[in-house]
């Protein structure tokens, strides 16, 4: 009795937030000190009928807001299960609008994709960057992602920031015209970088397009395109590089 009292003791001090779902009674979460700290034991994922190993997900906090988190599951010899929780909330963020990045979105165990994925594609801001700085600019971005993510509020969605696209994922059907209403405001705020507002949309569903959300992300954005932009300085690109003087230096530099 000794000897398992100190087992218990001892995943009550775990300096990590830790669930125990004991082997005789496997579907009773066990929460430890740091757990109880730190998150709600309410809204589970269900986790117990994950494999061992390592996953990634959202979990709600004590304080309300769900943080990103890497889950470490293993099953003990004496068939308990034991999950060993880190809050990687701030790894998973895009460092200037703060809406959870590709990695969030791509990585969480709990999504079995269904509804829609959309990605908004902005056009290149390298000019304004140049000519108005990156704090104007950022800026810019992050009204856009307060836009991006009052909408996935409205629809129940969830927001990300995934490389050069915004992007929602939404438990309902989009449309490009329940999407239009954003667009239009993402447009009103580049404008006023002086930026043409070539806005590019893509829509994924589930599962038609895909049954993971990496297969609807890459969906989404091979839909969305180039903006014209983009378009015309690769075509420029293509041009000089075909030029004959361009010509000879590429195959000597070949």
């Amino acid at each position: 009795m000794t000897h398992l009292h100190l087992e218990d003791d001892l995943f009550h001090l775990l300096p990590l937030p830790a669930l125990r779902w004991p082997a005789h009674a496997p579907t009773q979460a066990c929460p430890n000190r740091a757990y109880a700290r730190a998150f709600q034991t309410a809204g589970l994922p269900p986790i117990t009928t994950w494999p061992d190993g390592t996953h990634c997900t959202p979990l709600l906090t004590a304080s309300g807001p769900r943080h990103i988190c890497r889950l470490h599951l293993s099953t003990l010899p004496n068939g308990d299960r034991i999950l060993l929780i880190e809050d990687v909330h701030t790894y998973h963020l895009h460092p200037v609008t703060g809406l959870p990045n590709q990695d969030a979105l791509t990585s969480d165990a709990t999504h079995t994709p269904s509804g829609t994925l959309a990605t908004l594609r902005l056009p290149s801001l390298r000019d304004q960057r140049h000519q108005l700085g990156d704090d104007t600019v950022d800026r810019t971005l992050r009204h856009i992602a307060r836009d991006v993510e009052r909408a996935a509020q409205d629809w129940h969605a969830s927001a990300y920031h995934v490389g050069h696209d915004f992007a929602l994922l939404s438990p309902h059907p989009l449309t490009p015209d329940a999407l239009a209403p954003l667009t239009r405001r993402a447009a009103q705020h580049l404008a006023a970088l002086g930026c043409t507002p070539d806005l590019r949309t893509g829509l994924a569903d589930a599962p038609h397009d895909g049954r993971t959300l990496a297969a609807l992300l890459a969906t989404a954005q091979d839909r969305a395109g180039t903006p014209a932009a983009a378009r015309r300085s690769a075509l420029g690109s293509l041009r000089r590089l075909l030029s004959p003087g361009h010509a000879t230096q590429a195959v000597i530099a070949l």
